[in-house]
């Protein structure tokens, strides 16, 4: 049986994946974050009031100038590193609270090019801080009821957003998508361009998915595990097609929450 700790720890092994993959990428080009660079840390200090105060350039701001920056990208690497490996909970509050902080001033420092995959796993990884820091079971089973709320939210918001979409309700949003120079595949646009009827079929698809979603805390096991499957099958999807690799592991790092909430605990 999954007990609530056993899957606090596969939340946190699955969405350490999605912080070591991010945090690999991101030394791979450290150039992007420098101050010339696309990810410039001078031109995003305008883009919020709070970030142009002195108080903060002379405090938070010395962490976020290139090439300072890569110490947080480092930082978090190894703490995700540390959450995979499963050392004691003291350790893995620190390293989860660790992520979670460095997320955010990485996400600070450049607002441009984020994600939803980047916000589930600031909220995955704060949740599981004071999970792990807490130590009850009580504790443990109300993050773990946040989380599969969280995902739920998250899957119907997208769900909601694409029916109310006259692309996606007429198939055009993913042969659109596909097209794109950023996220796009130049040979799976083309098909679906062509191919009218299965993209409407793929986009409806998706739509009906997300919208519903909820439905896996309904207790019904084969419905959960279908949703469950369509959904990963979906970020697979995604992160092959459109390169969006950190998406399949910062929301399946949620899933272990819903079994347990769904299949273990029940309502």
């Amino acid at each position: 049986m999954l007990t609530s700790s056993d899957a606090l720890h596969l939340s946190a092994a699955i969405g350490s994946v999605a912080v070591i993959i991010a945090s690999l990428e991101r030394l791979a080009t450290p150039r992007l974050l420098a101050d010339g660079a696309l990810a410039s840390w001078p031109v995003s200090a305008t883009s919020i009031p709070l970030l142009t105060t002195k108080s903060f350039q002379r405090s938070v701001g010395r962490l976020l100038v290139y090439p300072r920056v890569l110490g947080l990208v480092v930082v978090c690497l190894v703490c995700g590193i540390l959450l995979a490996l499963h050392p004691s909970s003291a350790v893995n509050s620190a390293a989860a609270a660790g992520i979670a902080v460095t997320y955010i001033l990485l996400n600070m420092r450049s607002r441009f090019g984020g994600d939803g995959a980047d916000q589930m796993t600031v909220i995955v990884f704060a949740s599981l801080a004071l999970a792990f820091g807490v130590g009850q079971a009580r504790a443990d089973e109300i993050v773990l009821w946040f989380l599969a709320a969280q995902a739920c939210l998250a899957y119907f918001t997208a769900g909601v957003a694409k029916l109310a979409g006259p692309t996606w309700r007429s198939g055009a949003a993913l042969p659109e998508v596909l097209a794109t120079q950023s996220y796009g595949h130049p040979w799976a646009g083309r098909v679906l361009a062509r191919h009218r009827g299965v993209a409407v079929a793929m986009c409806w698809s998706i739509i009906v998915l997300e919208c519903g979603f909820p439905l896996v805390l309904l207790g019904i096991r084969p419905l959960t595990y279908a949703l469950l499957i369509g959904a990963a099958l979906l970020h697979l999807g995604t992160a092959f097609l459109m390169r969006l690799t950190t998406f399949f592991w910062a929301f399946v790092a949620t899933y272990p929450a819903i079994i347990f909430c769904a299949t273990v605990r029940g309502w």
